[in-house]
Order: C-alpha cells, then structure tokens, then sequence
C-alpha cells in the first residue's frame, strides 16, 4: 500500500478507510491547510490540493540564499520541498533566464545551485525572478514543455568539429591563398571567438595575461602571416581540451548524484500494526523504519529495536562490519550484513551523512582545469617581450619585411605544441605500465607534490579478513580448534565467520556433524557439534555463558592486538579452547611502495583512516609512515588535506572508498586504486588500473621524466627562436627562413617530445 493519490476521491477512500480505523486524527481534511499537510496527505499532483482548498495558488515562493560567490549561488524554496516535478520545472525555469550557465536541481530539499556568467547576469535579478513567482504559476510552469539548455561539453563539442573542418580545409586549400581567404578564414574566426572573448574578460577583469591571451596572440600571429594551417590546429587543439573538460565534468556530476539512487527505492515503514511499503524519498523524521539483513540502509537513524551487523565500510573506512543495537545510529548507503531492527528515521534525502559527503564533493574546486603549466608559463614570459620588442623594431625601422619576419618567430606555438605532444607521449607510456594519468596538468601536479595520504583499508590492505594464528588452551590442538570453529560458522554472512571457514579449506582441516546452531547478533555463534557445546565469538559472549577467562587469557589479547589484529574466542563445553586471531592483509607491496615514495623526494606519507586507531598504527607502523591519523569521518578527511595545503603542502590523495571522495576532491591530486568506487575513479585525476602499489612511485617518476622533457623543449624551441629573432631584426633572414626556422624548432621539439613513447615501442610494452 501506497499514500500516494491521484485524485480527491482517492483520498477521501484512503481518509475513511485507513485513519478513521485507527484513530489517528493527524491529518484531517477540514485541517488540510498547507503545502507540509499535503505532503502529509500523499497527493502526486500539488493541482489535487489546490482543487481542495484554493488560495495556496497566489502564495509567493520565498527564497533563501543558503550559499554564494562569483559566479555560484545556491538557494532553497522550502515551498518546493520534496516535489520532484514543481522543482523540475523551476529549475528548468531558471535556466532559461539570462546569463544563467547551469541549474543544478536537488528536489530532495527544494535547493537550486546556480552557475552563472557574471557578466551577463546578477545575482539579486537571479533571486527576483525566482521570488516573483506565485506557486500557482511554478504549476503551471511544470505543464508547459521546457526546451533544454544545450549543455557545456555538447557546445564545446560543436567547436571541436568546426575546428577540425577548418584544419581540413587548411591543408585542402593552403595552397590556393584566394579561395583559403574566402572560405577559411570566415570560419577560422568564428571558432576563435570563444579564445578571444576569455582573453578580453582576463585582461578587463582580472588585470593579467593569462594563457587564452597566450592563444589569442598566437593565433593572430599565424593569421597575420598567413599560417591558417598552423592557427586552425592551434584552435583545435584549444577546443579539444575544452570539451575533454566539460565532458569530465558532466561525467563526474552524473557519477556522484548516482549515490542517491536509493532515495528512489521502496522501503517498509510502521504504520499503526502493520508495516506500509513506502517510497524512500516520502520517509520523514519521527518515522520508524523495519530493515532486514541484505538492506541498502535508506537514511539516518537510530535503533530503536533488534540488532544487526552493519557494513560501513564505505562511509566510514572500517576493516569490520559493526555490531549496532538498540540505542545506536545507523547511516544510509551502508549495508546490513545480518540481524534485523527497526530504526527510527533521523535524516533524510540531502540531510544523510551519505548526500553531505556528495554536496562536499561537487562544491569541491574539482573543476578547475584552467590551469598555467610549466609550458604557458614559459610561454608567458616570452611572448610579451618578444611582441614588445617587435613594436618597437618596427616603429623604429616602419620596414614590413623586418615585421613579417619577427611576426613569424613565433615562441609561444612551438612550446604549446610540443609541450602536448609531450604530456600526451607519457601518458600513453603510462598507460602502457597500467597508470592512467587524465591530463597534463596532473602529471605537473604529481611533480610538486610533497605530501601523500593514504586510505588504509583497501587501499594500503586488500580489504580481505584472513586468519592469522591459532593459540590452543586446555589440550585442544590447533586443527581441532579451527575444525570446530569452522562447523560453528559455517554458512554464516559475517566476514570473519567466511575467513575462519576459508582457513579450513585451504589447511585441508575437515568440519564435523553440526546438530544445532543459534546466531547471536554481534557477539557470535552457540553451536551443538558432536553432542558438544560450542561457542565461537566475542569476550562477551564467553562472559553470558560463565566460561572463565584468566589473565593469561587477556595479555595474549593484549599482544594481539597492539599487533593490529582482533580475536575470535572458542569454547567447547565450558572450557576455553582457543583464540584465533585475524586482520585485513597489508598489501604485500606496500611497504616497498611507500619506501619509494620516501627515495623519490616525498617529505611525509600520512595514513588517514576511519578504522579505530588500535587497528591503524600497528599497520602504520610495519609499513614506515610517518603519521596516522585514525577514527576520522569522511568531512574529516577534507578538514585534514584542507589543513595540509593551508600549511603550504602539495597533497596527494590514494583511496578507495566513497568515503574518500571529498579528500580525493580536496587534494590538489586524488590517486584511485583498482576496484575503487566510481566517484573516486571521477574525482581522482590518477587511476591505477593494476592491482600493484608499486605504479604510484611510478607515476611520480614518469611526471618528472615529463618535465624534463618539456624543459628540454623549452631549450630546443626558445633557442633556435631567439636565434631566428635576431636574424630576423637585423635583417638577415627573410620571413620564409625565418618561418622555416621556427616551425622548425616546433619540429625538432616534438620529436623530442615522443621519446616516451619511442622508449615504449623499443621495450615492447606497445605491442
């Protein structure tokens, strides 16, 4: 059953039959007053309220502004709360309005964040034309077909086609200087508005130059000298980047919103006696919700009823699943692994933990892909004197051939061109080693990083529990205490039940006749094997059933686990047997991975985990890193890469999790590690495509093998420049030689350039 309606007659049933029956008086139609009692009331459609009681029509939608910068604002229509189309609809309304670049909508809580061109609007005309509006005319909105905005990497797209046309028609009709005039040039200038409109908007805005000043000048040099060849692949090359950009960017959005998919799911919520099947998204507070084991848990709560295992690792980083009873709090997106309880909700929607981790990541200056490398760095400072000089040449000379000629020299094109070729080489001999590297600017990140943080489980462990010792008590052998601790947990969900039966099998221990057995949530199992008693499970559990436990007992706890590791108890008929111990497996490579990174220039490695900190330093320790900071939430871990770079770190981030993201964000590069969640493979700008460690000191070493190159670019480009420039401002080169010379350069340099990609070839790794 559903409170969902269609129709007023549907809710005068469902008012007659269901709350008259029992007794609740809540909801009322006489007491039908307002948009939070329609919520109430479960109509679909807000035009079935309205036809009960009019006047809500004219109400005027108040807008809060819950956040704001340049070019960003974010505000919240309460009115609009948890109504998908309305919001839709306003959002979509927004849109349309002018300046405004993207609306991202979020129902859930009636939040509109804004992107818009400071330029072309105002924030306050924003607002107004939201406030304007009366709920009436937002409901109407919702019927009238919206034509959708063309997204940024489809118009990004548009030019890297008209791009490419123009370069075809370049080297089609260079050499028929007439026809190229009519018919390139029209379009060579239609594709570089966008470069010349970003370059304009830095000067008059931000009072620089900057490296679309750097594209702009470039390419009205090679049109001027009539290089349409060389221009149009500069503008291709300019577009291309654009449209890889945007396409991230859309790609990262739908990824991480994906983490609120199960807010469209169904869940079972008490009402009255019986339990009510009930969208997630329509659950609110003070609801009491009924979950089983297998249960994407759908919200924030707290256990009011039963017990369960809980896996969370995803949100918090935990090596174990979680022992949860009456009185805890259980997260959404986290799974139950075993038991049932009935929880009470707390949150929802943009409220959960799981959808503030999701707001953090997409407010996170992940985005930002304007970025001066070393090559327009270099550029920068070469391409301004060298204009300044060639003004002054000419007003001192007025000779045209000396101008053409210094025109030609062209700094800036020989570096943006072999400086790609470069960045592109080594990313292919990345590749090539099982290291995806996404773009130029991270393998110069990767050269300036100082300090790298580390996830712990999953990504310094395999995230696998393994049994690691056996200690046998009372004359038990050490086969006999995993073969009746096998037969106890055989069949059971818990990872350390699997752990402890894998162990069997793969020591050739067989298991015994088990008679009987009982689970008992979060503390372990009461077996009956061979007409004896059985118990396989915590300290607590031992202690229920008055099984002594001696000092003896208790520093070998101890030992275990200042090593890092957690204890499994058996005890057959009231004597204990014995303690098995396991642990999440360091990564056998990890310890040389991180001494690599130390050999390589790395000032410190920090671990960073949500695991409890009697299980992180034991690992932190065996693997050399220089600090571990544990039990932290995932905001945490964004305060603490935030708090680096403050203190002037270059950070990088190596994760896993959902629970890393915002650190991934955060950092001024996030490593992914294979089988990583797909919102850390998003915002990551490292993918490790291998399941090996040692590629992320590899990756360090291709960045500055990329560097090196590109500086040696700068000498090949700049020196046989600076040689051309010369000759061409005493006159001794003619502006064909001097051309011929430059090109030359960029040449020479992108040759050079393809080194990696040469070196890969010979070693058989392209093949």
């Amino acid at each position: 059953m559903e409170t969902l309606y269609d129709t007023i007659d549907d809710y005068q049933e469902y008012e007659s039959t269901y709350y008259k029956n029992s007794g609740n008086t809540a909801v009322k139609r006489s007491k039908v007053l307002n948009l939070e009692d329609y919520k109430k009331a479960g109509f679909k459609k807000p035009s079935v309220f309205l036809e009960l009681h009019g006047g809500l029509s004219d109400a005027r939608l108040n807008c809060e502004i819950k956040h704001s910068m340049r070019g960003r604002l974010r505000i919240k229509v309460s009115l609009l709360a948890a109504y998908k189309d309305l919001s839709i609809a306003l959002g979509d309304y927004i849109k349309s309005q002018a300046g405004v670049v993207r609306v991202d909508t979020n129902y859930y809580c009636g939040s509109f964040t804004i992107h818009y061109d400071t330029e072309a609007a105002q924030q306050d005309a924003i607002v107004f034309s939201v406030t304007k509006l009366t709920l009436g005319e937002v409901i109407r909105l919702d019927k009238k077909p919206v034509q959708e905005k063309t997204e940024d990497k489809d118009i990004s797209l548009s030019y890297v086609k008209w791009a490419s046309t123009a370069a075809g028609l370049s080297l089609l009709l260079g050499g028929i200087p007439a026809v190229g005039i009519i018919v390139v040039y029209p379009l060579l200038f239609y594709i570089s508005v966008p470069v010349y409109k970003r370059a304009y908007r830095c000067i008059t805005k931000e009072r620089r130059l900057n490296v679309d000043f750097l594209d702009a000048a470039a390419f009205t040099v090679g049109v001027l000298t009539g290089d349409v060849v060389n221009a149009s692949a500069m503008v291709w090359l300019i577009h291309l980047g654009d449209y890889i950009r945007d396409l991230t960017a859309a790609s990262s959005h739908k990824t991480i919103r994906k983490l609120l998919d199960f807010q469209e799911n169904h869940a079972w919520v008490v009402r009255g006696e019986v339990e009510v099947k009930i969208r997630v998204k329509d659950l609110v507070p003070g609801d009491v919700v009924s979950l089983n084991v297998g249960n994407l848990i759908p919200i924030d709560g707290e256990i009011i009823d039963g017990e369960i295992i809980v896996d969370q690792q995803v949100l918090t980083g935990e090596s174990f699943p979680v022992h949860k009873e009456k009185g805890d709090t259980v997260l959404a997106s986290t799974v139950i692994k075993d038991g049932k309880a009935y929880v009470r909700v707390i949150k929802t929607g943009d409220n959960t933990k799981v959808a503030q981790i999701v707001k953090m990541v997409e407010e996170a200056p992940i985005y930002e892909t304007k970025i001066q490398n070393h090559a327009e760095k270099f550029a920068d400072k070469i391409v301004m004197p060298s204009l300044i000089t060639t003004g002054l040449l000419f007003a001192t000379t007025l000779n045209l051939s000396h101008l053409a000629a210094l025109l030609t020299v062209d700094f800036g094109t020989g570096v943006r061109v072999s400086a790609p070729t470069s960045v592109l080489a080594s990313m292919i001999s990345a590749a090539s080693h099982g290291i995806l590297i996404k773009g130029g600017s991270y393998l110069e990140k990767l050269y300036h990083v100082d300090t790298i943080v580390f996830d712990k489980t999953g990504t310094l462990t395999t995230g696998v529990i393994k049994v690691e010792d056996v200690i046998g008590f009372n004359g038990f052998s050490l086969d006999e205490i995993i073969s009746y601790a096998a037969t106890a947990e055989f069949q059971m969900t818990h990872p350390i039940a699997e752990a402890v039966v894998k162990y069997a099998e793969s020591n050739d221990i067989g298991l015994k006749k088990r008679d009987a057995v009982q689970y008992c949530v979060g503390r372990g199992v009461d077996a009956a094997i061979d007409g004896k008693c059985v118990l396989v499970g915590s300290l607590r559990l031992l202690g229920e059933q008055s099984i002594p436990v001696d000092d003896e007992v208790i520093s070998i706890t101890d030992r275990l686990v200042a090593e890092g590791k957690a204890a499994l108890y058996v005890a057959i008929d009231g004597r204990l047997s014995g303690i098995i111990s396991f642990r999440d497996q360091i990564r056998k490579e990890a310890k040389e991975m991180i001494d690599d990174l130390h050999r390589l220039g790395i000032k410190q490695v920090i671990m960073l985990t949500g695991d409890v900190r009697k299980v992180a330093l034991p690992v932190a320790k065996a693997l050399g890193i220089d600090q571990c900071i544990a039990e932290v939430l995932p905001e945490q871990k964004a305060e603490v890469v935030i708090d680096l770079k403050n203190k002037g770190h270059m950070v990088a981030f190596v994760g896993d999790g959902i629970n890393d993201s915002v650190a991934l964000s955060y950092a001024e590069i996030g490593i992914s590690v294979k089988g990583g969640a797909d919102i850390t493979k998003e915002t990551a700008g490292v993918i490790l495509l291998d399941d090996n460690l040692n590629k992320i000191p590899k990756a360090f070493e291709i960045s500055k093998e990329t560097i090196k190159l590109i500086k040696e670019n700068y000498t090949i480009t700049g020196g046989f420049n600076i040689v051309a420039y010369m000759l061409a401002a005493v006159g001794l080169v003619s502006p064909v030689m001097s051309t011929l010379i430059s090109n030359g350069s960029a040449i020479v340099a992108c040759v050079n350039g393809m080194k990696p990609v040469i070196k890969m070839k010979m070693d058989g790794r392209g093949r």
